[in-house]
């Protein structure tokens, strides 16, 4: 049967994040959440046939937020497998691959977490 695991982030955790009301918020949030996406794939595989990684957007009393989700299928091993996987070894900040990605597309960090790790 399909199920959603939300990451209840777009960043991995020891990294900070633009806030809702920030200049182009939904700009610089979709593009953390796919680079974070790019960057749990390279660390972990591919997602088996039945599982897939989607940006999902979240109404807030401030405004709409972005989130990952993890659609998975619990009826199948790998898929579940994979989705505890995600669970339990999200990154705690970025890797090269993606504080270049992050640096390229003007992403600001300066006003966000200093200097991007």
């Amino acid at each position: 049967m399909r199920d959603q695991f939300e990451l209840a982030t777009t960043v991995p955790h020891d990294e900070s994040c633009v806030q809702i009301g920030e200049e182009n918020y939904s700009k610089w949030s979709r593009l953390e959440a796919n680079t974070l996406i790019d960057q749990i794939t390279r660390q972990l595989g591919e997602p088996p046939s039945s599982t897939y990684f989607k940006v999902i957007s979240c109404p807030h009393d401030f405004g709409v937020y972005y989130d990952i989700a993890l659609v998975y299928n619990d009826s199948v091993e790998e898929s579940e497998e994979y989705m505890l996987k995600v669970e339990s070894e999200l990154p705690c900040n970025w890797d090269e691959e993606s504080r270049n990605k992050l640096k390229e597309a003007g992403y600001p960090v300066g006003e966000y977490n200093g200097e991007l790790r």
